[in-house]
């Protein structure tokens, strides 16, 4: 059987935090990089958290229901998150709980996703990126990927339904790591534990994704967010990258004009089907345009740029007029 569309349980790649409460919207509002305030009941967006220094802690995709902000993260990151959240709530009347217990997350893509989910009656309302439906004690967004592409927040007493519906369907059932996979190839990684704290949120091309907003007043590392992007500071961007031997996150990068300097970092990675590696890493522009890139000072292990689905801000501005 020739399958268009695929699932993946995502429990060990993803975790999730629910945020819900009187004052939710306004205490995430500012703490976040993106504006909750003109996010509609449901709807989805990309941002991130950040030390005062602009480092990111972590970045998630957002999700708003009814029933509050639901973020969906790193798994090695979740605890982390909610614990420096309840730190600064203070007085706030918002309550934040690690969620991966009671609620499973699946990943549904490809060619024949929207198919699948017409024939289960929840595709009405997912006709654009970031769209969200609520149907089946789940909530369904639609990610920004080339392909039609579904992140499905379920009650964990209804995900093994949900996959035995889906699988049904003709969706074929395969491992977290392809999810991570085509993620890339998508240009979206997510930070994890290795690369905590070790890039603002525009070297992770969030800005192109829309994770950022430039309006929205204060949260921490604003003002470097702010500075990289008004003033052109931006050295760094997040490139897709392949190697012919194993990646992972945390791994540094050379450039053979830089000798033994490091110039970037390996942000996320995946086998890919012919026993190559696929990352996205944070490298910094001049290098990653004009010079060879490897996993050694000597250039040993050379990486190969691939293309991405979107214009990176510096290409763009190099581009003639």
């Amino acid at each position: 059987m020739s399958h268009s569309s695929f699932l993946a349980p995502l429990s060990e790649e993803l975790g999730i935090i629910h945020c819900h409460g009187a004052d939710a919207e306004k205490f995430l509002q500012g703490q976040f990089s993106n504006d909750l305030t003109a996010l509609p009941s449901p709807g989805g967006q990309w941002s991130s958290y950040s030390t005062a220094k602009g480092r990111m802690i972590a970045n998630f995709y957002m999700l708003r229901a009814a029933d509050g902000f639901w973020l969906l993260l790193s798994r090695d990151l979740t605890d982390t998150v909610a614990e420096r959240l309840r730190k600064f709530r203070l007085m706030a009347k918002v309550d934040i709980e690690d969620a991966t217990a009671s609620h499973a997350l699946l990943g549904l893509w490809g060619k024949g996703t929207m198919e699948i989910l017409r024939d289960l009656g929840g595709a009405d309302a997912l006709d654009a990126p970031h769209a969200v439906s609520v149907h089946q004690k789940a909530k369904m967004v639609r990610l920004p990927w080339p392909e039609p592409s579904f992140l499905i927040l379920v009650e964990a007493d209804a995900a093994p339904l949900w996959r035995e519906q889906l699988q049904a369907r003709g969706a074929e059932l395969v491992a977290g790591g392809r999810w991570v996979l085509d993620s890339i190839r998508a240009g979206i990684a997510f930070i994890n534990a290795a690369t905590t704290e070790k890039v603002i949120p525009q070297e992770l091309n969030l800005e192109v994704l829309g994770g950022i907003s430039f309006t929205k007043g204060c949260y921490p590392g604003q003002e470097i967010v702010a500075r990289s992007h008004y003033l052109g500071r931006l050295k760094n961007q997040c490139y897709r990258l392949r190697a012919h031997t194993s990646l992972e996150p945390g791994r540094e990068i050379f450039s053979t004009a830089m000798g033994e300097q490091s110039i970037g970092l390996v942000i996320q990675a995946a086998a890919a089907e012919d026993g190559s590696f696929e990352a996205l890493a944070v490298v910094r522009a001049e290098d990653a345009e004009h010079s060879t890139l490897a996993l050694e000072p000597q250039g040993q292990t050379p990486l190969e740029k691939l293309d991405l689905p979107y214009t990176l801000p510096l290409q763009q501005a190099a581009e003639p007029r």
